[in-house]
């Protein structure tokens, strides 16, 4: 049973059958996933954005992200965003990996990409978007999060994981 609907996401109240024969009632939100980007200026600089998050009250450190809108693909999405967000369009794209946001509430999937081989465009913001563009080195940006300078945790989880990759996206002449 639908409870909400907003133009990103559903709640609904549903009933699941588990694995040892019992069935659950639970609430959790329908979404149609999201993509988070690693855009990278050269072979050792990225683009982050400081954003204003109004729900929790603060600036967050974050990579560019957004939600998939409807008829828009994983690809066409993170495009989208990284034009809205800093302002460039990629010449190159790549999906690195994906996972769940926070599978216990909710549907939500996100895809990792990185981009290279940037155009220089202007930000495209939304209304409620206060957003902050700027360049760091990958070891710099790592660095903020084993300090715990950066909160948001898609950003850590990708940051984290592409600079283990790094080498081998290097060598693949991916960034």
């Amino acid at each position: 049973m639908r409870i909400f609907s907003s133009p990103k996401f559903d709640v609904i109240i549903d009933k699941f059958s588990l694995p040892n024969g019992k069935e659950v009632e639970k609430a959790y939100v329908k979404h149609r996933g999201s993509v988070v980007i690693v855009p990278f200026i050269d072979k050792e600089k990225i683009i982050m954005i400081k954003q204003y998050r109004p729900i929790i009250g603060k600036w967050l450190i974050e990579l560019p992200a957004g939600t998939i809108e409807e008829k828009e693909n994983e690809e066409e999405t993170a495009r989208r965003e990284l034009e809205e967000e800093i302002g460039y369009k990629p010449n190159f794209m790549s999906k690195v990996f994906s996972f769940y946001v926070s599978p216990g509430v909710t549907t939500e999937i996100m895809h990792v990409y990185i981009a290279s081989d940037l155009a220089k465009t202007s930000q495209k913001l939304e209304e409620y978007e206060i957003i902050e563009p700027f360049e760091i080195k990958l070891e710099d940006a790592v660095k903020m999060v084993l300090d715990g300078k950066i909160e948001d945790g898609k950003t850590m989880l990708s940051l984290l994981l592409i600079s283990q990759k790094y080498q081998d996206l290097l060598t693949h002449q991916l960034i």
